[in-house]
C-alpha cells in the first residue's frame, strides 16, 4: 500500500508541475495577444516582424517574441549590405521567428537550416562539425549565439569556412559575457554545473569577449565590426536593441 501511496504521489506532483506549465505558457500566449494590439504605436519597430508599438514589453516583441538580439539579425544584414537576392544561405540553430524572417526577407535561391536536434523548421539534422555538405557551396553562413554553446568551436569554425565560397560571408554574432568583457575565457576543466556561476548560462561552454573575431582572423577571414555601443541611443530604443551585442562579418 505505501508504494501503491507514493506512486500515487509522485504522479500528482508531476501532474500538477505539467499544469502549472502549461497555464504560465498559456497565460503568456494571452497576455501577448493582447499586448501586440494594446501596445501598438510608433515609437518602437520590429524589422523581424514589422510590428510598430509603443515599446517591447520586457525587451521581446509581443507579436513574434523576439529578443534584442533577433532583431540585430535584420539591422546587420542593412549595416553590412548583405545581398538578399540569388545567393545560397546556411543558418545555423536559427529559432524560428529567426527562421520566418529569413524566409520572407529573402529572394533566395537556397536557404537550409541545419541543427543538431530536429524541429519543424530545420531541414539539416547535422553535427556542425562535421556537416558533410558540399565544399564552397554557400554564399552566406549565419550563426546567432550558437558557437559558444560547441566545445570545440575551431573545428565548427574551420568546416564553416569549407563550405562557404570563396567571397562569401559569415555573420556571426555571440554574446559577450560578463558585459565588457575584452578576453574569451574558456577552461576545458570547469563542470557543466558550474557553466551557470561562470559563463552566465548553464549551457555555455565559454565566455566570450570582444577578441572572440581573432579565431576566423587566425584561420584567413577578413573582418568588419558592428559595435553597438556606436549606435545612437535613439536607433537603439527605435528597433529594440542591446548596446552590449556585437556582431562580425567574416569574408572568405
Amino acid at each position: 500500500m505505501r508504494i501503491i501511496w507514493k506512486n500515487r504521489k509522485w504522479n500528482s506532483i508531476i501532474f500538477i508541475s505539467s499544469m502549472r506549465k502549461y497555464f504560465k505558457a498559456a497565460t503568456k500566449r494571452i497576455k501577448n495577444h493582447f499586448n501586440k494590439f494594446f501596445l501598438k504605436g510608433d515609437k518602437v519597430f520590429c524589422k523581424v516582424c514589422n510590428w510598430n508599438g509603443k515599446y517591447f514589453p520586457n525587451n521581446r516583441c509581443p507579436n513574434c517574441s523576439s529578443w534584442s538580439r533577433t532583431r540585430l539579425i535584420p539591422f546587420s544584414i542593412k549595416y553590412f549590405s548583405i545581398p538578399k537576392e540569388n545567393i545560397k544561405i546556411l543558418h545555423i540553430a536559427p529559432n524560428k521567428n529567426e527562421y520566418n524572417y529569413i524566409n520572407d526577407s529573402f529572394e533566395f535561391d537556397i536557404y537550409d537550416r541545419l541543427d543538431l536536434r530536429k524541429y519543424e523548421h530545420i531541414n539539416i539534422v547535422r553535427d556542425l562539425k562535421n556537416t558533410n555538405l558540399d565544399s564552397n557551396h554557400y554564399d552566406l553562413i549565419i550563426a546567432w549565439h550558437v558557437l559558444e554553446h560547441i566545445p570545440d568551436d575551431l573545428n565548427a569554425i574551420i568546416e564553416m569556412k569549407r563550405i562557404l565560397k570563396i567571397g562569401g560571408n559569415m555573420l556571426i554574432s555571440v554574446p559577450i559575457f560578463p558585459k565588457n568583457n575584452s578576453i574569451t575565457y574558456e577552461d576545458i576543466n570547469i563542470k557543466r554545473e558550474d557553466f551557470l556561476k561562470i559563463h552566465g548560462h548553464d549551457d555555455h561552454c565559454r565566455s566570450c569577449g570582444f577578441d572572440y573575431y581573432k579565431r576566423f582572423e587566425n584561420l584567413g577571414f577578413k573582418t568588419e565590426t558592428l559595435i553597438n555601443k556606436t549606435l545612437s541611443d535613439t536607433i537603439t530604443k527605435q528597433y529594440g536593441l542591446s548596446k552590449n551585442h556585437r556582431v562580425w562579418k567574416f569574408t572568405k
